[in-house]
């Protein structure tokens, strides 16, 4: 009797060592998730959309999975500061200068200019120069059009937006001079706009022109040089163009 509960307590523990070892198995065949903050306004546009994209195949050669988390601008900062999310999937090239804890994939994901709005076509404004004695709007949080606009205005002076298309609108009904803004994240939205917003709106000048990059945080800041040797490889492969059809095509 006693030999047959002996037996039986080492098949039962054998059985539950077995379970063990397949579970952490299991659990170690499983990639890392790697989440990565945008703003809401940025994800809608195509550009970041084909950053997702693009990123999503480069997390996962890389054994990773990706995931996005949608934040507002300030919180997103603060996130990636205090390690709660692992990056931004989008931000400016210089990006990094004020915010030392991040670290740029230093090829960029795509290029794109800051252009100048306005409801009057024959406003001439050919360089932030141009901008000065008017009523100048933009959104909140872009640094890439703020640090540019601080040289010439006082902040206090500037009209700050959280929403583009409400900017849009007050542009439109001849309540502010300008508005500037990332030029294919603008654009997208403007054309979505009714048309008696449309037809009172010009882009009259590209101010400014930049490229986007990928910012990763602290725990996974060694993937950075290994992330842009792959994106570079995919856009002379052909594959970067490829997927940016697919898109296009859906």
């Amino acid at each position: 009797m006693i030999f047959f509960c002996n037996l039986f307590s080492s098949a039962k523990l054998g059985i539950m060592l077995s379970m063990l070892i397949a579970k952490l198995s299991f659990a170690a065949t499983l990639p890392d998730t790697i989440v990565l903050g945008v703003t809401a306004p940025a994800l809608q546009s195509s550009q970041v959309q084909l950053a997702k994209k693009i990123f999503s195949h480069i997390f996962e050669e890389l054994d990773y999975e990706l995931k996005v988390e949608v934040l507002p601008s300030i919180r997103l900062a603060k996130q990636t500061e205090t390690g709660a999310i692992d990056g931004e999937l989008v931000r400016m090239s210089n990006y990094g200068d004020t915010h030392p804890h991040l670290t740029r994939v230093d090829e960029p994901i795509f290029e794109f200019s800051v252009a100048a709005y306005t409801n009057d076509a024959d406003l001439n404004i050919a360089s932030w120069e141009d901008l000065k004695g008017l009523n100048v709007g933009y959104r909140r949080g872009v640094k890439v059009v703020e640090n540019q606009l601080i040289t010439i205005f006082n902040k206090d002076d500037l009209v700050q937006f959280t929403d583009i298309p409400y900017a849009l609108k007050i542009l439109s009904l001849n309540r502010l001079d300008a508005y500037i803004g990332v030029e294919f994240l603008t654009d997208e939205l403007l054309i979505k706009q009714p048309e008696k917003i449309v037809s009172n709106i010009f882009k009259i000048s590209n101010l400014k022109k930049e490229s986007a990059h990928l910012f990763l945080g602290n725990r996974i800041s060694y993937l950075a040089p290994m992330i842009s040797a792959a994106l570079k490889k995919m856009k002379l492969s052909g594959r970067y163009h490829d997927i940016i059809e697919q898109l296009k095509n859906n």
